[in-house]
């Protein structure tokens, strides 16, 4: 089957999201994924469209939920590094933390957590102390200046989250979180509940 398109005949793959589709009752809504996947197959039928459909709407929606994540960083001065550690030393509750465990939660090099934590503390929003039991690990803690700053993200990261999803009603919302976790169940594997988590 061809459709018109400007650079010339176009192949539309069976099931595709036309222009002509989207007139009928009900039909969804063509975005942009439905155009680039078009010309996917067009130039390689052999392309898998539902596939290709799924990486790319994937990409872009965590393109969006990381742009509109920063955003609401930017409004409160805090960089995304610094937004991190302060969330990985915070999961732990009221304990503190080796800095090694920041090493493998943030997935960065020794020296730039130790850089890193260096600038928190600069800002008040975190202390270092020698660990009384093994003298030569480091125990990260957060301030209570650290600690308001930490639930400033963590309120900010939900509005954000809540904001960009409110597109979709919460039953929508729960099924394509349970599509997703079966994706990576299959990706990852079952969780390890003893697992320390990043």
């Amino acid at each position: 089957m061809q459709a018109g398109h400007k650079d010339g005949p176009r192949s539309v793959y069976p099931g595709a999201v036309t222009t002509e589709s989207v007139t009928a009752p009900g039909a969804p809504v063509r975005d942009r994924t439905d155009l680039l996947v078009e010309r996917w197959h067009a130039q390689n039928e052999s392309v898998d469209v539902d596939t290709k459909s799924l990486a790319i709407r994937l990409r872009r929606a965590n393109q969006h939920v990381g742009r509109a994540l920063r955003e609401d960083l930017a409004r409160l001065e805090m960089e995304t590094w610094e937004a991190e550690v302060l969330l990985a030393v915070r999961r732990h509750g009221g304990r503190s933390v080796h800095a090694g465990e920041l090493v493998r939660d943030s997935q960065v090099t020794s020296g730039a957590i130790t850089n890193r934590i260096a600038r928190l503390e600069r800002r008040g929003w975190a202390r270092r102390d020698v660990d009384p039991e093994d003298r030569r690990q480091v125990l990260v803690s957060l301030t209570d200046e650290g600690r308001r700053a930490a639930d400033r993200v963590i309120a900010s990261r939900a509005g954000a989250e809540e904001r960009l999803f409110a597109v979709l009603d919460r039953s929508t919302r729960a099924r394509m979180a349970a599509d997703l976790r079966a994706l990576l169940v299959g990706i990852e594997g079952p969780a390890d509940e003893e697992e320390d988590l990043p």
